[in-house]
C-alpha cells in the first residue's frame, strides 16, 4: 500500500509559541488514522498543515507525492461545526463546494444524489439547515467534503458537539462510508473509544508542544459494532491509548 501522506520533521511555531515539535508520520493510501491528545496539543494545527491551510515552520508535508504549498483539489475537510449557509438547501449547501472550485454542477449531479443517499438524507434535499438536526447537518457537511471525490478526507472533531447516541450513529455511518469508498481519512478526536472504533491506527500526541508519543495499531476486524466493545483486542487498544494519555495527565 502506497503512502498518501508523508510528514517529515514538521514543527510549527506561532510567534514564540512552539505548537508542534518534530512530527514524523506517514499515512497509507486507503488507511483510516485517528489522532488523539489534549486540547491545545496541536492536533488541529497538524490537520491544517496537511490541508495546506497553514505553512510549516520547519519540515515538509507531502500529499500524494507532492509538497503541500496550499489547499489541494484532492482534499476534503469536515470541521466540528457544519458551517452551512442558512438560506441554502441541503443540495445547495453541498453544491457550494463545486461552485468554490468552479466545477460543473451537471457533471456531479449523479454523485451528489449518491452521496445524499449514502448518508441517509433522502427526502431532505430541499430542507434548510434550521429544519435539520445537528446530526443531519453534519451529514450535509460530510457530503460537501466528499462531493468533489477527494483522495483524502480530513476531519476535525466532526461529531464532538453531538449527543452520545447521534455520535454513535454517525460513527457507524462514517465506518460504512469508509468501507464503501476506501478514502484515506485522518480524524481528530478527544474520544478514545471513537478513535479505536474507527481507525486502523491511533496516533497519541503529547501536551504542547505536540509530539507523537506512540502510534497504536487496532487489530479489530471490520465491520465493527458498539455491541463488540468488549472484544479483547478493542479493549487492549483502548487501554493502551488511555494509559499513554493518563501518563501525560490527560483524561478522555
Amino acid at each position: 500500500m502506497s503512502e498518501l501522506i508523508n510528514i517529515k520533521g514538521v514543527s510549527k511555531r506561532f510567534d514564540e509559541l512552539l505548537a508542534l515539535d518534530n512530527i514524523n508520520l506517514t499515512v497509507r493510501d486507503g488507511e483510516f488514522v485517528a489522532i488523539v491528545g489534549s486540547s491545545g496539543c496541536g492536533k488541529s494545527t497538524l490537520l491544517r498543515l496537511i490541508a495546506g491551510l497553514l505553512p510549516t515552520s520547519e519540515g515538509i508535508v507531502e500529499v500524494n507525492g507532492h509538497k503541500v504549498k496550499g489547499p489541494a483539489d484532492d482534499v476534503g475537510i469536515a470541521f466540528q461545526t457544519p458551517v452551512l449557509l442558512p438560506w441554502r438547501s441541503v443540495v445547495e449547501n453541498v453544491s457550494l463546494q463545486l461552485e468554490v472550485r468552479k466545477l460543473p454542477k451537471a457533471k456531479y449531479e449523479t454523485e451528489l444524489r449518491r452521496l445524499i443517499e449514502l448518508v441517509g438524507l433522502n427526502g431532505f434535499e430541499d430542507r434548510k439547515p434550521y429544519e435539520l438536526s445537528g446530526g443531519m447537518q453534519q451529514r450535509v457537511a460530510l457530503c460537501r467534503a466528499l462531493i468533489h471525490n477527494p483522495a483524502l478526507l480530513l476531519m476535525d472533531e466532526p461529531f464532538g458537539a453531538l449527543d452520545a447516541m447521534t455520535r454513535e450513529q454517525l460513527n457507524l455511518e462514517l465506518q460504512r462510508i469508509w468501507m464503501e469508498t476506501r478514502k484515506t481519512i485522518v480524524l481528530i478526536t478527544h474520544s478514545i473509544i471513537e478513535a479505536v472504533f474507527l481507525a486502523d491506527r491511533v496516533v497519541v500526541m503529547s501536551p504542547r508542544p505536540g509530539r507523537i508519543t506512540k502510534i497504536i495499531d487496532v487489530p479489530v476486524p471490520r465491520p465493527r459494532s458498539f455491541s463488540g466493545l468488549g472484544d479483547p483486542a478493542f479493549q487492549a487498544a483502548c487501554d493502551e491509548v488511555r494509559t499513554l494519555m493518563n501518563a501525560s495527565g490527560l483524561t478522555e
